[in-house]
């Protein structure tokens, strides 16, 4: 932030925030029909829908059965996971899926789309965008507005409610921002106008018009925290910005994740390195330190807003590059996650994805999916085998 945070200084560049994988579909989808993260990480849409397959739970304090040895799994004696916790499967056909079961049901209201969809979290369920299934008519301009929908924990439907050509959760719950702007714009210079609706369609205020060169990333207590369409060079400039007071804005650099209430950055470092958290209505900074040798490549607030879940890499010596450690908010103190240290490419995607503090992860190993599920205080992971014949990369997880 340009009145709080200090520039300058020369260090390994961390990879874009993970949910530029969603708002950067709308935007790098108008010339490619697929958004991928520097850190093996997939966009929230699949290529063809899930099917049920039972799957037993691994019993307590236990390994999971019919697994090799590490590194083919998750570290350590892991638990059952909870019967109750689904996750949505964007699918040509979404559905819900049971880690704990194996099993899939349909989610109602969204119709079959070749292209699939798009999940993005949000307080109380999920917004839910149809993908655009590739380049549109005139090559590369951008692509039209879609249909977006809300999707509450566990119901059966999706709701309707607008088209745009991108969807953000609002600050508080029960209304979205649609962002739309001309089908035959440039949409590295298009005019973006954004407005918040109800769940039910009906606008909340104003449109806005955006400042030129940006898309809404998160919105906040604060305003609307934008991040650049196209990546320039050196650390993206993200900007948080006031409709109703434009020149309050504040430049923020090599965000991490954000969510209603705070905003968290990596500043630059040398031999180590730290992040760096903000909270938007008292102004207070915690800082997170990390271990010598680790950078945060990735991170997601939790629903309370009281943690955050980071993905830390560490340099050679042949051992793990990845793992997952969660940090307070208040105090700044951080927890590593029981048996995530894997491989650089095992750790597909990380999130918290019921409106609880449950920590759940993806992970590929070379001989089988598993899910991952991790609460605060737990000493043990729950987890659960993705067997052959679901569509491993369509599930999502936060």
């Amino acid at each position: 932030m340009d009145d709080i945070i200090s520039q300058g200084g020369d260090r390994e560049p961390s990879r874009w925030p993970r949910r530029l994988a969603l708002i950067g579909a709308p935007i790098v989808l108008a010339v490619a029909s697929t958004v991928y993260l520097s850190v093996a990480r997939h966009p929230h849409y699949p290529a063809a829908p899930p099917t049920p397959v039972a799957t037993a739970p691994a019993g307590a304090g236990s390994a999971v059965p019919a697994l090799a040895a590490e590194p083919d799994q998750v570290g350590g004696p892991t638990l059952p996971w909870a019967g109750d916790l689904r996750l949505p499967v964007a699918g040509t056909r979404p559905a819900w899926f049971s880690p704990a079961t194996g099993r899939s049901t349909p989610i109602g209201g969204l119709p079959a789309d070749s292209a699939g969809y798009q999940f993005t979290r949000a307080d109380g369920g999920w917004v839910v965008q149809a993908s655009s299934g590739g380049e549109t008519e005139c090559g590369d301009c951008a692509r039209p507005s879609l249909p977006v929908w809300f999707l509450a924990d566990g119901a059966r439907s999706a709701t309707r409610v607008g088209t745009a050509n991108q969807a953000t959760p609002a600050a508080t719950a029960g209304a979205v921002w649609l962002t739309s702007y001309p089908p035959t714009a440039d949409p590295d210079t298009a005019a973006r106008t954004a407005r918040e609706v109800s769940l039910a369609g009906g606008p909340l205020g104003s449109p806005v018009r955006l400042p030129t060169g940006y898309a809404v990333y998160q919105t906040t207590d604060r305003g609307l925290l934008l991040a650049p369409v196209s990546q320039q060079p050196g650390p993206p400039a993200f900007k948080l910005w006031n409709p109703t007071d434009p020149k309050a804005s504040r430049t923020i650099d090599e965000v991490l994740a954000a969510s209603p209430r705070e905003i968290a950055w990596t500043p630059p470092c040398a031999a180590t390195c730290r992040v760096d958290l903000l909270d938007l209505a008292t102004g207070r900074q915690t800082v997170m330190d990390l271990p010598a040798g680790s950078l945060a490549t990735g991170a997601v607030f939790s629903p309370s807003g009281d943690l955050l879940a980071l993905q830390v890499r560490s340099g050679g010596g042949g051992g793990p590059a990845i793992r997952l450690e969660v940090g307070s908010v208040a105090s700044g103190r951080l927890t590593a996650v029981p048996g995530t240290s894997v491989g650089s490419d095992a750790l597909i995607d990380f999130g918290w994805p019921t409106s609880g503090d449950s920590l759940v992860a993806q992970f590929t190993f070379p001989t089988n999916v598993q899910l991952a599920s991790w609460h605060p205080g737990a000493t043990r992971l729950a987890a659960a085998v993705v067997r052959p014949g679901q569509d491993q990369v369509s599930l999502v997880v936060g």
